[in-house]
């Protein structure tokens, strides 16, 4: 029996239809007649196989599974393709990636890593490097997944809370910026291999992650358009899609917080722009695979 190829836009169960953003993609992709639809990551009842093509999008609950998330990755990818594709994924899922990238001069936050079953005093960690205030939180995580800012008033906490991290994973303690509260963070999307808009989001710390993955609509500055190009152009292969979010500072000035190659908001529903040149980008993989 013949099946018809389609395109398969991978989210979670919590989104089964996908996220907003995700919507405005799968509307346009069915409006030029491609057949695609909205899929969960780890369904049983589906056969990858039938699908040339899978696009991750909102699996915002990747973290909370990782080791079973890339055992998915490893077995889809081997019957489909899967972007972005899986060496990226998995890099991408520790952000003990990072290190790759300060390695290669980029200015990133500052960080101390708390490896899984160590002891480390948050509270030494601050003082010697005269941190006031600080966060510390899974060195696997998404949308501030048990992110705790805390100072020194707040030391026992911050304590019991990374004891905890690290009794199942690794963590990280950075310095809290209070930029990502005042001003926010600027987010660098590339679609297609191209930049093609920004968003100022807020911290999910201090909003509903809702919100934050509405963001608004940004013209970054050359400074920020400048930094993102350095860390996008580090990426082998070329990702499908991509989010570089930035904060400048004024104690360290600009730098890298996250970079988003698993299931950023790319804030799609800003403009339509953007949405088509990800269809286009979508639409030259399906054609190329059937």
């Amino acid at each position: 029996m013949y099946i018809e190829p389609l395109v398969r836009l991978i989210t979670s169960s919590d989104f089964p239809d996908l996220a907003v953003d995700d919507q405005e993609l799968l509307i346009e992709l069915r409006s030029r007649d491609i057949p695609v639809e909205a899929a969960v990551w780890d369904d049983p009842e589906i056969d990858w196989s039938t699908s040339p093509l899978c696009i991750l999008r909102s699996v915002y609950d990747y973290h909370l599974h990782r080791a079973e998330f890339l055992a998915w990755v490893d077995h889809v990818s081997r019957t489909t393709k899967l972007l972005n594709d899986p060496k990226t994924i998995r890099w991408n899922s520790h952000k003990s990636y990072l290190n790759d990238l300060k390695a290669a001069d980029v200015q990133v936050i500052e960080t101390v890593w708390l490896q899984q079953g160590e002891h480390v005093d948050v509270s030494r960690i601050c003082r010697d490097r005269g941190w006031e205030k600080a966060v510390v939180k899974p060195a696997v995580s998404a949308s501030a997944y048990r992110t705790l800012p805390f100072t020194a008033d707040d030391a026992a906490a911050a304590q019991a809370h990374a004891d905890g991290l690290v009794n199942c994973g690794d963590a990280m303690v950075q310095p809290y910026l209070d930029e990502i509260e005042t001003t926010g963070e600027s987010s660098i999307i590339y679609l297609g291999g191209k930049r093609t808009h920004a968003a100022r989001r807020p911290s999910g710390l201090h909003s509903a992650i809702e919100v934050a993955r509405m963001g608004v609509p940004l013209i970054p500055t050359a400074e920020e358009t400048k930094f993102a190009r350095a860390v996008f152009e580090l990426l082998t292969p070329v990702p499908l899609y991509a989010r570089v979010d930035i904060v400048t500072t004024s104690e360290w000035g600009m730098l890298l917080l996250e970079l988003e190659l698993i299931e950023p908001a790319l804030y799609l529903r800003h403009s339509p722009a953007p949405v088509i040149i990800f269809a286009d980008a979508i639409e030259r993989e399906f054609r190329a695979s059937v």
